[in-house]
């Protein structure tokens, strides 16, 4: 591996002149959508200002290309004695240091855009922030993991503990490494395995983008056409559909099996070719096809383990993993860490490298949610039910939206029950295991030492009737366990504050 000279101020890659580019121009377009959408809701414009329109757009696209090339040569990063520095700016020139010792994690990721211009996007996470601190939008593949090893051999000179020497090789890295019992892959999701995974996921999230895509393009059709020919079409539409229930089986059967499709393409796209290498006792994570990702799980930062399963994952054998680590904000549903497609022995390895035990043997006092948690949903479901029956009474009101409304509140009825069912929390001497769900089952794991407040919360309702929630907050966000007995509530609260008081652990 050649050796680099990071004192030295450098630019981007030369290609991240044109990745900045069509970013910025992709972004102003997004900005301005409706303004420049004017042009084609008026009648002979471009026959009578053709000329003006596009000289126009081609001085805004001109402008945007010389503010991105300012913003490429401006944007300057290097490695100090003290720091990792960058400056950045067109207008407003800002300077931002970064000491190694606040470095947390070192991201490669690789958008569709980025693969054809053969760069990669680099981000550097530091303590005490949600997100990447440092992005870098293009660098070459090979400069970015030298760059990340340098930052990594810089992190690691400054560390005086052992402990926290060991702690910084576990970073990871692309970069090459002779000393083969390093690094260890654990896992590689082939092909096979990947179509189950996407067969088993989230059907109702595509069924949503569909729905939610039709309702656009409904309201931009509609719009266009009233416009342009001074259509009444939604009354029409009205008059017409749905008239029977054959063409409502129909559509929804549609949208199912579309929704179906789009989900497993989505999660194929997502998780193309994950790969985890074992680094120590901390694993890197790649995947993805039109959006590579790289990222590194850290045993010291692991708050929150979750696993997840359902009847066809089951089925399947298989098991999705979601990793939340240490931040200074709620770690959101994005930000996790997935690891989907494990089987039994992978979840097993894993687990016991973060945790130091074995799943198999693990031993938990179980306390039940109480059934009084169902009126939780109930009243929720209602309000939902009470929208929908008033826009369904001013849209379109017959029989059959009298019964799809009846089967929708059965149905979410079902699902709370199962719900409740499923929701408990339990404790051993080291672990607590909180269970949620209703089809989809998820296991949250987190350890006792790296819970940062234990609390009760209680409404109204749960002082009358002798209830509590108990409210866990961690470095990655807060975990509610709802509606346990007050007196059990009250039990868990004071082991779980005598178990933190007395440990001598770090919780990052």
């Amino acid at each position: 591996m050649s050796q680099i000279d990071f004192s030295i101020p450098r630019l981007q890659s030369f290609n991240g002149i044109f990745l900045i580019f069509l970013t910025d121009l992709a972004k102003r377009v997004r900005q301005n959508i409706y303004i420049l959408a004017i042009p084609f809701f008026q009648n002979n414009l471009f026959e009578n200002y053709g000329t003006y329109i596009y000289a126009g757009i081609i001085v805004l696209v001109v402008l945007q290309f010389v503010f991105s090339y300012l913003s490429y040569k401006k944007f300057k990063f290097s490695i100090q004695e003290d720091a990792f520095h960058l400056d950045h700016g067109v207008i407003k020139l800002s300077h931002v240091e970064i000491p190694f010792e606040r470095i947390q994690n070192i991201n490669l990721q690789q958008n569709v855009l980025q693969q054809i211009l053969n760069v990669v996007g680099f981000q550097i996470e530091t303590a005490g922030e949600g997100t990447a601190e440092i992005k870098i939008k293009a660098l070459d593949k090979d400069f970015a993991n030298q760059l990340k090893a340098k930052l990594i051999e810089e992190k690691n000179k400054i560390q005086t503990d052992v402990s926290s020497a060991e702690e910084i090789d576990m970073l990871g890295s692309n970069a090459e490494d002779t000393d083969e019992t390093k690094h260890s892959k654990l896992f590689q999701l082939d092909f096979k395995t990947l179509v189950k995974v996407g067969v088993s996921s989230n059907l109702f999230k595509g069924v949503g983008l569909l729905i939610a895509f039709f309702a656009y393009l409904y309201n931009f059709v509609m719009d266009f056409l009233t416009q342009i020919y001074d259509l009444n079409l939604e009354e029409d539409f009205k008059n017409r559909i749905p008239e029977t229930l054959t063409f409502i089986t129909v559509l929804i059967l549609g949208i199912l099996i579309l929704g179906f499709l789009v989900t497993v393409l989505t999660t194929v796209f997502k998780y193309f070719d994950l790969k985890i290498v074992k680094n120590q006792q901390n694993y890197e994570v790649e995947y993805g096809l039109f959006k590579k990702v790289n990222k590194v799980i850290k045993k010291s930062k692991t708050q929150i383990f979750e696993i997840r399963s359902n009847p066809i994952k089951n089925a399947f054998h298989i098991k999705s993993v979601y990793v939340s680590q240490a931040s200074s904000h709620q770690v959101t549903e994005k930000q996790k860490i997935g690891l989907v497609g494990l089987s039994d022995e992978n979840l097993h390895t894993l687990f016991k490298s973060l945790f130091q035990l074995e799943f198999k043997t693990l031993i938990f006092d179980i306390t039940q949610s109480q059934k009084r948690l169902f009126f939780r949903y109930f009243y929720k479901n209602l309000i939902l039910m009470l929208g929908l029956s008033v826009a369904a009474y001013i849209i379109y009101f017959n029989w059959v939206s009298i019964v799809g409304l009846s089967l929708l509140f059965l149905g979410l009825s079902l699902l709370a029950m199962l719900k409740v069912k499923k929701s408990n929390i339990g404790l051993n001497s080291n672990l607590i295991s909180i269970r949620k769900g209703s089809i989809d089952t998820k296991f949250k794991f987190i350890e006792i030492h790296k819970l940062q407040s234990v609390s009760l919360s209680r409404n109204v309702f749960q002082q009358h009737n002798g209830h509590a929630d108990l409210v866990l907050e961690t470095a990655s966000g807060t975990v509610t366990v709802e509606y346990l007995k007050h007196k059990e509530a009250i039990q868990l609260l004071n082991y779980l504050i005598f178990k933190v008081e007395s440990t001598e652990k770090d919780w990052i």
